[in-house]
């Protein structure tokens, strides 16, 4: 069961994300769905009594069929967003993983569904897309920092 508290009008969320690199660093591995313009980093809820590492093995797993990424910490993200009637406020471990194989396509479809699409993109063009949260930026240029993002999101 996620980690998950509703009451009323706000909901808490429990997160964890991974920046998954290519082996040389050189692309970045990112979705983004159906309708919207943006960017996010593959991951997921956190199980009730489940450790962050493995919540996000379990993610990667379900969502993309990766196993044997090698992990390290990299980020907390604190973000507050307003959106679909609920306030939401939502902790968000982000892990850096180095996904050891070749990349086969530069686009795909995730395991879940066509709805989800994961874009294999140039580090050196990580400008030129939105991605969130906003400080993942700063964190791919620089993955051998560890940061603390704060965003507020609100619409």
């Amino acid at each position: 069961m996620d980690i998950k508290y509703i009451k009323d009008d706000f909901q808490f969320l429990y997160r964890v994300s991974c920046l998954i690199f290519n082996k040389d660093k050189t692309k970045v591995l990112l979705f983004n769905c159906e309708g919207r313009h943006f960017f996010l980093l593959p991951g997921g809820k956190v199980n009730q009594k489940e450790e962050s590492l493995e919540a996000l093995k379990r993610e990667i797993k379900e969502e993309l069929g990766f196993e044997g990424l090698s992990y390290s910490f990299l980020a907390i993200s604190e973000e507050f967003v307003e959106d679909k009637g609920y306030f939401n406020q939502q902790i968000n471990l982000i892990y850096q993983g180095i996904f050891p194989g070749d990349i086969t396509s530069e686009q795909f479809h995730g395991i879940e569904g066509d709805w989800i699409q994961f874009h294999w993109i140039d580090v050196d063009k990580i400008d030129s897309y939105e991605i969130y949260p906003n400080g993942i930026k700063q964190a791919i240029m620089n993955p051998d920092k560890i940061y603390h993002f704060v965003e507020n999101l609100t619409r």
